[in-house]
């Protein structure tokens, strides 16, 4: 019962503290940032345009690069009469829920001082905050995802009694994710990674049977997605295939370590022992390898390629000798460490289910970089979060009721730093 209040009360903090922040910032009637050019140029028309077509939308093509239930959804409550503030409103809720949920998972392993920092270093994240502000798919999705992680995150731990059901119950959250952004479409994998990381855990091979079934999790979301493949003729809608359906970006994967190296450290810092492992010979061995690699490919700001976060604000201003960030690649070194740290603490953990749920965590993380390697524009807005996530739930794992608050307090005070120049300075 204690874990459980405790749960509500992290959520209840997190989720108000977002709430908060966030209804400042829509009060403001804020302009001039991207989510807000995002809103008034593409997700407001396609929500109108399709309030004005309901019952019968139009969806071979459309002004947003995503899949549509976002936008239908909102197209009805607009043909209910809401509008304007109310519209606003609904899309806040999203915000808050996906807040809520994470800081009550996290305190449910750690603690309420563990889940309120988490939420809140969550909440705070400039966007997260952004797209909260402004009528965007991101939350929404990134609310489906964190329910499909926790419904499966049951199976990598072996502490449900009914994982079919657990898998039928994540199946469900990774196909209205994917229906609302289709590169959510590997969350619908979550089941079949979780029996994979259980084994991890377990030091075994998984069940050739057990992956069967996980993966018949990924028949509805994979439906549906190929369903819009099949009416687009591509990833995307026709009016966005030269923006983003041009293929990989090489420069995502040293983009998202370089992310683990700075939010990543900051949830690992929370284990007790992870400096030790941090400062081990073998782990900055996998720095210079990571920095070797890191400098295979270009990280320069390229706009319309590589451009668009706050490490990519940073990198634009600082040299780039043979396109290679001074930013990025260092940092990207500094998120090997951090993860090699983590690994080495994971082995020498004896709780079956946290090194489950912790495999999971990473697990889920790389099928993140992955599905955005696959998007030719690297946007942080689309990681960052992500990379909150899936690091304060490795850590949580691990460090369990031992994990220190102060470093998601200080995470949580750089990203409301963040989100002060993001936010709510971009109307000037």
């Amino acid at each position: 019962m204690l874990d459980r209040r405790e749960a509500w009360l992290a959520a209840t903090f997190a989720g108000g503290l977002h709430a908060v922040v966030a209804a400042v910032a829509v009060l403001r009637s804020i302009e001039g940032s991207s989510e807000w050019y995002d809103q008034r140029d593409y997700h407001l028309p396609v929500i109108e345009r399709f309030a004005a077509e309901l019952p019968a939308p139009v969806l071979s093509d459309y002004q947003s690069a995503t899949t549509p239930l976002y936008h239908l959804f909102m197209a009805m409550l607009v043909r209910l009469g809401l509008d304007g503030m109310a519209l606003h409103a609904v899309n806040l809720a999203f915000g808050v829920a996906l807040v809520a949920v994470f800081a009550a998972f996290i305190a449910r392993k750690a603690g309420l001082f563990a889940g309120a920092a988490a939420g809140a270093a969550l909440g705070m994240s400039p966007y997260v905050l952004s797209s909260s502000v402004w009528l965007t798919t991101d939350n929404a999705a990134t609310l489906m995802l964190v329910l499909a992680f926790v419904a499966s995150a049951g199976i990598a731990c072996g502490c449900v009694r009914m994982p079919v059901r657990s898998g039928v119950l994540a199946a469900g959250w990774a196909l209205l994710a994917a229906a609302v952004r289709q590169i959510m479409l590997y969350t619908a994998a979550f089941p079949a990674a979780a029996v994979v990381a259980r084994a991890c855990a377990e030091r075994r091979r998984p069940a050739w049977r057990e992956l069967l079934v996980a993966s018949l999790a990924l028949l509805p979301a994979a439906v549906l997605v190929g369903s819009f493949v099949a009416l687009w003729g591509g990833l995307v809608p026709p009016s966005f295939r030269a923006y983003h359906g041009g293929g990989a970006n090489a420069a995502t994967p040293v983009y998202v370590l370089a992310l683990v190296g700075v939010w990543g450290g900051l949830a690992c810092a929370s284990i007790p022992g992870f400096f030790a492992r941090f400062w081990m010979a073998r782990t900055w061995l996998a720095g210079a390898l990571a920095l070797a690699a890191a400098l295979l490919v270009p990280s320069n700001y390229v706009v319309h390629v590589r451009f668009g976060g706050v490490l990519w604000t940073l990198a634009s201003r600082l040299p780039a000798p043979f396109e290679r960030s001074v930013v990025l690649v260092p940092l990207a070194a500094i998120g090997a460490m951090v993860l090699v740290a983590y690994l080495r603490l994971w082995t020498e953990s004896r709780d079956r289910a946290a090194r489950g749920v912790g495999a999971f965590a990473l697990l889920a993380l790389l099928g993140m970089t992955l599905a955005q390697t696959a998007n030719q524009q690297c946007f942080e807005r689309y990681m960052q979060p992500l990379v909150v996530v899936f690091c304060t739930v490795a850590a949580a794992a691990l460090a369990g009721r031992s994990m220190r608050a102060w470093p998601l307090a200080l995470a949580a005070c750089a990203a409301f730093g963040l989100s002060l120049f993001n936010v709510f300075r971009a109307g000037g």
